[in-house]
């Protein structure tokens, strides 16, 4: 073998060591930039496969997850601020069983840390945190990777169409809101 190929095959192989712990770090990084959960499932099972890809993601969420128990343990008025928000979500009598945030997890819409809120509240430990995460954590990483893997091998007449129909469905599915002010609605005028 010439001397460039093997120095070629040394490269790529260094790129086959960063790839992952770079996927892993954005995985923990993706709260600050507000990149989906999903996104970066699927990106995992375009990138490295069904099994490497849903490997990755587990453990840059399980990291993820973590470091969320440490600063929400650590910070009260993050806490009290995570609170607030799940009781306008989901209300204050409501409490979520373990099957119930397995299947929340699988929504793209569903905050991912405000559920790893709910798993704090009802854990006792780390170690129950950790393991209810993992449990809830698996099916989502396996469903989106599975999907990444399958977009990539679909043709592309049938990606472009596809991609285009989801586009137009998220459009069209989006929260539609009108805010009138007060002061507005009810003006001092009256014809």
């Amino acid at each position: 073998m010439p001397i460039e190929m093997l120095s070629h095959l040394k490269v790529m192989e260094s790129y086959a060591f960063v790839a992952p712990f770079l996927f892993i770090l954005v995985h923990i990084l993706r709260p600050l930039f507000f990149v989906p959960v999903l996104l970066l499932c699927i990106t995992g099972g375009v990138i490295f496969g069904l099994l490497a890809g849903t490997v990755y993601s587990i453990i840059g969420l399980m990291i993820s997850s973590s470091l969320f128990y440490l600063i929400i343990h650590t910070l009260p008025a993050l806490q009290k601020r995570f609170k607030s928000l799940e009781e306008r979500l989901l209300g204050k009598q409501l409490s979520l069983n373990t099957f119930q945030l397995v299947l929340l997890r699988m929504l793209p819409f569903i905050h991912f840390h405000m559920l790893s809120f709910c798993i704090y509240k009802k854990s006792v430990s780390f170690h129950s945190y950790l393991r209810t995460t993992l449990f809830t954590i698996i099916p989502v990483a396996i469903f989106y990777t599975t999907l990444g893997k399958t977009i990539q091998e679909i043709s592309l007449y049938y990606a472009v169409p596809l991609i285009l129909v989801i586009l137009i469905l998220a459009y069209f599915v989006r929260q539609k809101k009108a805010i009138i002010k007060w002061q507005s609605f009810f003006s001092k005028e009256i014809a």
